[in-house]
């Protein structure tokens, strides 16, 4: 790259491909990255959040204002263009964005070198990740009804179309590659499941154009935790309990981060499988994109035969089959969490109180030495 050359990577997912990692590998090397010229202008206050709601104008879905998100894209852009090198942005929300939207979204960053990057994975691996995504979200769907939804072809409901919309790569790739060169646009195949999770790291920065070794990655446990089944059939239930009582962004700070990843992504069941019966097509699918992805000549960095799943040599059992009294154990043991942490937050309630009146007394005695003082001063 010439010193002069302004390069934007626009990374658009696609969601539950490696996306919360590697955002959470560049927020850790901000600094030493803006050093080597590589800008990732996340920013405060979930700048990159906003900007991506501000781009597809969902704002109000996640429970956000108008005026929360408006101008938080050109702000992005806007640091891309004072930066004399490479920017990074990235949110798994762009990659559902209309053809409208991105070209809106594109034009702030007209001038510059824009490539546009998805990190992807098997299909067999994104419904199951999809699916139990969902339910982090508030929804109550067995995976059945999920799947049915999703994956019949004949089906053209909201949900199965926001799933093609966010999940099917040669459709993400094509809107927002549509009057870029071949060249720049491009497919990070991840690593398999069990693979070394600094791979995708090093993949991505060989991509953008960076020394990735140069970096550390975010630890272990950075990306978006994911739940056992029987952690999956609890968290429903709890869904199904609140019937819509709490909602964004109340219910992602409460349930999806602290119940969810906080307290039920430490139990240990099994985390969820593709039922044998849906791989077939599922193959076909991924062979499918891969071809696709030859075909339109995107610059591949992997191996793009994973994007074709591969059935596990020993399935396990169905994302639906939960023992119920796995099931309330677990919820047993998380409710016991919560109540020694409610404990422990009233303990500190208490410090805190005893504290207040503590300062208080305190705050009393320096006034009244204090009135006492200027009494007995000269006039």
């Amino acid at each position: 790259m010439s010193e002069n050359t302004q390069r934007v990577y626009v990374h658009v997912g696609v969601p539950k491909s490696g996306t919360t990692f590697l955002q959470a590998s560049l927020a850790r090397n901000r600094a030493a990255l803006r050093d080597a010229g590589v800008l990732y202008p996340a920013g405060e206050k979930d700048l990159m959040f906003r900007a991506a709601l501000d781009v597809r104008g969902n704002h109000k879905a996640w429970g956000r204002t108008r005026a929360e998100v408006v101008g938080a894209w050109d702000e992005v852009c806007r640091k891309a263009r004072k930066h004399n090198g490479t920017t990074v942005i990235s949110h798994e929300l762009l990659a559902a964005a209309t053809s409208t939207d991105i070209d809106n979204a594109l034009a702030r960053l007209e001038g510059l070198e824009v490539h546009v990057v998805a990190t992807a994975r098997d299909l067999a691996r994104q419904v199951t990740a999809e699916w139990q995504e969902g339910v982090k979200h508030g929804r109550t769907l067995t995976f059945d009804e999920f799947s049915q939804r999703v994956l019949d072809a004949e089906q053209e409901s909201d949900h199965s179309r926001r799933f093609r919309a966010s999940q099917d790569l040669p459709e993400v790739l094509h809107r927002w590659g549509t009057d870029l060169p071949a060249d720049r646009v491009h497919v990070l195949c991840c690593p398999p499941p069990g693979g070394d999770p600094g791979e995708l790291w090093r993949l991505f920065g060989d991509l953008v154009g960076f020394d990735a070794a140069a970096f550390e990655p975010a630890p272990d446990g950075s990306g978006n935790a994911s739940l056992g089944v029987t952690e999956i059939a609890v968290l429903r239930r709890v869904n199904a309990a609140l019937d819509k009582r709490l909602v964004q962004p109340d219910y992602g700070r409460l349930v999806k981060h602290w119940f969810s990843a906080g307290l039920l992504a430490a139990r240990t069941s099994p985390r969820p499988q593709l039922p044998a019966p849906l791989y077939d097509e599922l193959v076909h699918v991924g062979e499918r994109w891969a071809k696709e992805v030859d075909r339109a000549g995107w610059t591949v960095h992997g191996d793009v035969r994973r994007l074709v799943p591969t059935p596990p040599a020993h399935p396990g059992p169905h994302p639906d089959d939960v023992d119920p009294a796995a099931a309330l154990d677990s919820a047993a043991a998380v409710m016991a969490e919560m109540l020694l942490g409610v404990h422990a937050d009233r303990q500190r309630i208490a410090e805190l109180e005893d504290e207040r009146r503590h300062l208080k007394k305190k705050r009393k005695s320096l006034r009244r030495k204090l009135d006492e003082a200027r009494a007995a001063a000269p006039s």
